[in-house]
């Protein structure tokens, strides 16, 4: 069967990933001072984080509603099947639309998978999904959520402004965190796909310390995968620190945080997602 993989930008791929199927990338839409830009592709990670650190006033928008539904009718014909993995949809309206733009098309072949997460768990999820189609399973909305279970996101910011402009924690939540200089852990919820606080620490050293803690406590197997994360180059130094706790064959690779995610979370971010390799 003839099948094609799409994923919205949020996704972050890591560095060197070659996809073994057919894959399209819907761009969601990035603004910086109300200038808007097609995410990754008129601008880039490192011009994102220069702008974001500035001070001007960031933000995204869902991918382009008429060139999707361009791109899943031609793909629709193209193709005996498409599979489609998207940002949570409590974190983004972008599976929502897809949902809609399937259904006025009247697009059947095609299988639409919430990711409840963004980012690098995201791209956990593309990559089991790819290596289950290769192996000839058969895919499901309901067998796609075990990916999502399957894996634990966990990443920090050094402040939790941006997350409190998006709505995503309260500004009671945020204002505390700053005056106490607390490091926060955050994830996504496997259930509702929202982000939720696992803990916190005074310092990177023990911030990392509880990640890789809660990250083996949450292994129930020695068949596992690792993909890291990271923002600004100077937060690759704590991330390569966390990595250095998994032995390398873990590792799938190490991703940049585009600005579809940093716009959210801020460029002075790092993380992983751990899961299941089957």
């Amino acid at each position: 069967m003839k099948v094609v993989v799409v994923f919205d930008s949020t996704i972050d791929i890591p560095l060197g990933y070659k996809f073994a199927l057919p894959y399209q990338i819907l761009p969601l839409k990035v603004y910086v001072d109300d200038k808007e830009f097609k995410d990754k592709i008129d601008i880039t990670d490192e011009q994102f984080y220069v702008q974001a650190l500035s001070g001007k006033k960031v933000g995204t928008a869902l991918p382009n509603p008429s060139e999707t539904a361009q791109l899943l009718k031609k793909l629709s014909k193209e193709y005996d099947h498409i599979y489609i993995v998207t940002i949570s949809s409590r974190l983004s309206g972008t599976w929502n639309m897809i949902r809609l733009t399937l259904e006025q098309l009247d697009i059947r072949n095609a299988t639409l998978i919430d990711s409840k997460s963004g980012s690098v768990k995201s791209f956990y999820v593309v990559h089991r999904l790819i290596k289950d189609i290769l192996d000839g399973k058969s895919i499901t909305e309901q067998k796609a959520q075990e990916y999502v279970t399957d894996s634990l996101l966990m990443f920090t910011v050094t402040t939790l402004d941006y997350l409190q402009k998006g709505g995503r924690i309260g500004k009671a939540k945020a204002l505390l965190g700053k005056i106490l200089g607390i490091k926060p852990i955050l994830s996504t919820g496997n259930d509702d796909g929202q982000v939720l606080s696992l803990g916190s620490a005074r310092s990177i050293r023990q911030l990392i310390e509880q990640m890789v803690k809660k990250a083996k406590e949450f292994l129930k197997t020695q068949e596992y995968l690792v993909i890291g994360g990271y923002g600004v180059q100077h937060m690759r130094q704590y991330l390569d620190e966390l990595l250095s706790h998994f032995p390398k064959d873990k590792i799938l690779g190490i991703s940049r945080i585009g600005p579809g995610v940093s716009a959210h979370v801020g460029p002075e971010v790092f993380g992983f997602a751990i899961g299941k390799t089957s």
